[in-house]
């Protein structure tokens, strides 16, 4: 069960990585390639590497795909004209360094992974900034540099080698990168747990916030067809709505988003729509306070039930 459960995080990480690569390369080149691979290898590797890491192949993917999103700002802004290869490659140079960094210390790392304070015993704020710091460092030595000489910077030399100093920092740090990722895991399974206990109301809020979509969107409908005088201008056109752009309307209209492509244009939709705003925030004040209520009763119930446990037990030492 164990191990289906961890193929299925990994597998979902790689799906979220594969997503934001595409989306950094802007098609299935190398440089997407190098992103998937890199990441999936790291994931695959610290899962056989240190078995008890927990929710790690969905925090990794998270600094993956932050990492991928800094990483195209810093070639848009500084190394537009590289190839696709070199960019690969400069991608992948601190996540193999990484690898071969948790590979080096695994003893040390298996170590820190069984203490039971792992969740922010040692790792705090502080420590995790001191270590994000040289990295930083470089990128800001080079884009300094760039201003200087952009044409002895914008090359491949200049990339490969920054990526090189930035993985070979992210080596010598790979001990705490990893403890900082599993604390963050452990911490997300924690709150995963919790949410999960408001399923059920949850469930009911937005079930009743759908049937509020649906009823507005239904009397939409109806006022733009039931006379000849246009109550929506959709762009530049006056018409009656269709049943899925009244959907539409009432939904963004209910979340308070008014994208503006679909407009009321008569006072009756005006009020009708004002009135379903003020709906819509009503839902979410009085939701939220009954989730929040709910939470705080479960809670309750479960400090009476320790305290009803303990009772015979403080009795029997008597």
């Amino acid at each position: 069960m164990k191990t289906t459960r961890r193929l299925v995080l990994i597998g979902l990480s790689i799906g979220f990585v594969a997503v934001v690569g595409i989306s950094v390369a802007g098609s299935p080149d190398f440089l997407f390639f190098s992103i998937l691979f890199s990441a999936a290898l790291a994931m695959i590797a610290i899962a056989e590497l240190f078995p008890k890491s927990g929710l790690f192949p969905i925090t990794f993917a998270s600094l993956a795909a932050v990492y991928a999103s800094i990483f195209a700002l810093f070639v848009e802004a500084l190394f537009y004209s590289l190839g696709r290869v070199t960019l690969g490659i400069a991608f992948a140079t601190p996540i193999l360094l990484f690898i071969a960094g948790c590979w080096w210390r695994r003893d040390q790392i298996r170590k820190d992974i069984a203490e039971p304070d792992i969740k922010g015993g040692r790792m705090g704020l502080l420590q995790a900034f001191l270590w994000q710091l040289p990295v930083w460092l470089v990128g800001l030595s080079v884009y300094i540099l760039f201003g200087i000489e952009e044409s002895r910077v914008n090359t491949d030399v200049t990339l490969l080698a920054a990526m090189g100093v930035i993985g070979l920092i992210v080596f010598a740090v790979s001990r705490d990168v990893v403890t900082f990722l599993i604390d963050i895991g452990l911490l997300l399974e924690e709150f995963v747990t919790r949410i999960s206990r408001l399923t059920i109301p949850a469930f009911a809020f937005l079930s009743f916030y759908a049937i509020l979509v649906i009823a507005f969107a239904a009397v939409y409908g109806l006022i733009s067809r039931s006379s000849a005088y246009h109550h929506f201008r959709i762009g530049d056109e006056y018409r009656s709505l269709s049943f899925f752009e009244s959907l539409y309307f009432s939904v963004i209209t209910l979340a308070t988003v008014g994208y503006g492509d679909i407009v009321p244009s008569s006072n009756l939709v005006r009020m009708l729509a004002a009135f379903e705003v003020i709906v819509g925030v009503l839902l979410i004040l009085f939701g939220v306070s009954e989730l929040l209520e709910y939470t705080h009763e479960r809670q309750r119930m479960a400090r009476r039930k320790r305290k009803r446990s303990e009772r015979p037990e403080s009795g029997a030492a008597q």
